[in-house]
Formats: structure tokens, sequence, C-alpha cells
């Protein structure tokens, strides 16, 4: 994936109390499965920008033995590839009203970008919003071909992979007020895959290690009992040693 500038200091991971809890405990965070993204139409979406610009080439160079389009899908490392999100933003309504936290009662919680990961093993990108994409050159196209007639060396081809890695980081124009960020990944092989069940689906994630002192503040969202979470925040945060601002959303709660 082609290098992105951190051109901010902070990213907010939105949640719940009792996640929370987890999180400083294991001093960890979990990465899900981008099969299984709440947004289902997300990744076909980038995938079909990538579709679009080797359709146009063709079309436009009069080609008649095209490219079969599928292979995108069944080779896209989808399955392989696991995410967790954040946002520039911390306090954010479209969030507050969002699948990503309890309806009454989140919280989201400020890392230090470039201190989250022990060693920076892994990175957090922002994400692309719209289509990124060059029109398709010559070179390009043939390089798509050639690839695709040997399967067996697609798992090989690091271009490739950068290409499905930013494929997972790009959101339609609609979705830019979230200002996600995200950190997409293969699952480590010292790092066990488990699952979780979510509407009848096994949901394939992998918990890993953070630098727990990345923690430098946390917004209590609104809510009806957003004091008593405050007060719980605080008691918890005091309690494991932790140095970060805890403060209050000023956006009023909309039951």
């Amino acid at each position: 994936m082609k290098n992105m500038e951190n051109i901010i200091s902070s990213v907010y991971h939105y949640t719940g109390y009792d996640i929370l809890t987890k999180i400083i405990s294991n001093k960890q965070l979990r990465f899900t499965s981008l099969s299984f993204l709440n947004d289902k139409s997300e990744y076909a979406y980038a995938l079909q920008l990538l579709k679009n610009k080797i359709s146009d080439f063709e079309s436009k160079n009069n080609i008649a033995n095209r490219f079969n389009l599928n292979m995108l899908d069944h080779f896209s490392f989808r399955k392989e590839l696991f995410s967790v999100s954040f946002s520039e933003d911390g306090d954010c309504l479209s969030f507050w009203n969002s699948y990503y936290v309890p309806r009454n009662g989140g919280i989201s919680l400020g890392f230090e970008l470039n201190e989250l990961f022990p060693q920076n093993e892994f990175k957090v990108n922002k994400c692309i919003y719209g289509d990124p994409y060059p029109t398709m050159s010559e070179e390009r196209y043939l390089w798509f071909r050639k690839l695709f007639s040997n399967v067996l060396s697609i798992h090989k081809s690091i271009d490739y992979i950068q290409i499905t890695f930013q494929t997972a980081h790009i959101k339609d124009k609609r979705f830019q007020i979230e200002n996600e960020w995200r950190s997409v990944n293969f699952a480590p092989k010292n790092v066990q895959v488990n699952h979780f069940l979510r509407e009848g689906n096994q949901i394939p994630y992998f918990d890993y290690p953070i630098n727990i002192n990345s923690l430098t503040n946390i917004i209590i969202g609104p809510s009806t009992i957003q004091e008593r979470i405050y007060q719980d925040v605080n008691e918890l945060i005091n309690a494991a040693g932790l140095k970060c601002q805890i403060e209050k959303s000023t956006i009023p709660f909309n039951p």
C-alpha cells in the first residue's frame, strides 16, 4: 500500500465501558475479519472501482478477450485480512449514533497514533474516500493479465498484496464525515484466530497487544448515564495507574 503521511497525532476508537475494561486488563485491541464488516457493501465498493478501471480500458481499446473480473473477488485476500477502526474525531455525533457503540453509554478512546502498537509492528492508515485509482495504463493492464494467468503466483506478488491493502482502506465519499483510520493486517503466525457469534454468524477475530500507555484521552459519550460512566472510567483509570484525560461529550443526548 502506498505510504500515507500521518497528519494527526491521535486517533479515537469508539466502544463501550465493558470493552474498555477488557482493553485495559488485557492490553489488547481486537482485529475483526474484513469478510464481516458491518457495512457489507464496503469492500465490494472498493473492489468495484478497480474492476471499472479494467473494464474501461478494455472497452476503449476494443479488447474482445476480456479479463475475468470475478477473479478479483476470488483472490482479494479479503478472508485473510483483519482490521480495527479509528477516527480522527473523538466526539462525533454520527459515531455516537452508530453500531460502533452502545446506544446508551458509548465512549471513545484516544490513542497516540505513533505509539499504539509496540515497535510500530502494525500501521494505522487513513482511509481514502472516493476513487483513488488512476486510469488503467496498458502496462498495468498487461500486468494484471499476466499475474492472473498463473493464480498460484498471486499470493507471492507484493504489488498485488499492496493493492489489496489499499482496497481495504477505500470507502464511499458519503461516509467521509467518519474521518476513519484503519489498521489492516494478516493474522500474525504467533496469534490465535478465534470466533465470536454475531447474528448467527461465526466472526473470525484476533486480539493483538497494544502499548496501553498510548491511551491518553477518553471521551464519555452522550447518554442518560453519562455521569455514572464518567465516574466509573475515572476509577478504572486510576486503579490501572494510567495517565489520561477524561472528559464528557458536550453533544446533547438524543434518545
